[in-house]
């Protein structure tokens, strides 16, 4: 089951859900059904620390801790 990165075109809201099959995606705030898939970058744990694939301060989302300590 992956797990998506959506933008809704209509609300601007960037939001993740589950994708099971052809299952249509809406937005969680508006519920419209325009929206766009994003870019996501993966993260890996090595040694029990995370890394992103983005490298540090990738900009994609307001996280802060998905940088490296």
């Amino acid at each position: 089951m992956p797990i998506f990165e959506y933008q809704c075109r209509e609300c601007k809201k960037t939001f993740e859900t589950l994708v099971f099959g052809n299952q249509e995606v809406t937005c969680p705030m508006c519920k419209g059904k325009n929206v766009k898939k994003l870019m996501s970058a993966f993260s890996h744990s090595s040694d029990g620390k995370f890394t992103s694939s983005a490298g540090p301060g990738c900009g994609s989302c307001s996280a802060t801790s998905c940088g490296p300590s």
